[in-house]
């Protein structure tokens, strides 16, 4: 059900003003133009993700708030449509069909595998290394790190 609620969402996804005035205030120019390349549905959702972290637990610490704004920028190296996110979802609950489809199409490589791509972009960005891992891993499993599990939470829950 939540999966069905995150497609509508997506596709009434907007920016409103108050949300670039954040972004003015907190992002670089260069971090700008790269968040500025998601489509408007991730951003939304990178923005309540960052909203979450900030309201839920206070957090004020610029890594972990730039991580929560860029976890999904490796989705920009492919047209991840809301539909297409879907199709990789349904598709992530029979492992060794998507397994084979991800080697024949190629959203469905770098949805798989975002948060690889993700810290990639985040490096090119200039981030350092504590933002790099943090994004790197926010769909890890098992994992000790506060920040990523933390961000992790904001990244299921919007």
């Amino acid at each position: 059900m939540n999966r069905i609620k995150q497609y509508f969402k997506a596709k009434r996804a907007k920016i409103y003003e108050k949300d670039y005035q954040f972004l003015l205030g907190f992002l670089n120019e260069k971090e700008l133009e790269y968040f500025n390349k998601l489509p408007v549905y991730e951003k939304r959702h990178s923005l309540d993700v960052c909203y979450y972290l900030i309201n839920k637990y206070g957090i004020e610490d610029q890594d972990l708030l730039k991580a929560a704004l860029f976890h999904d920028i490796g989705k920009i190296k492919a047209k991840i449509t809301p539909e297409r996110k879907a199709m990789a979802v349904i598709l992530e609950k029979i492992p060794f069909l998507a397994k084979f489809m991800e080697k024949h199409i190629y959203f469905l490589k770098v949805y798989y595998n975002h948060s690889e791509y993700s810290a990639e972009i985040c490096r090119e960005i200039g981030f350092n290394e504590r933002v790099i891992d943090i994004v790197r891993n926010h769909h890890g499993k098992n994992l000790i790190d506060e920040d990523a599990i933390k961000l992790q939470e904001a990244d299921e829950k919007n």
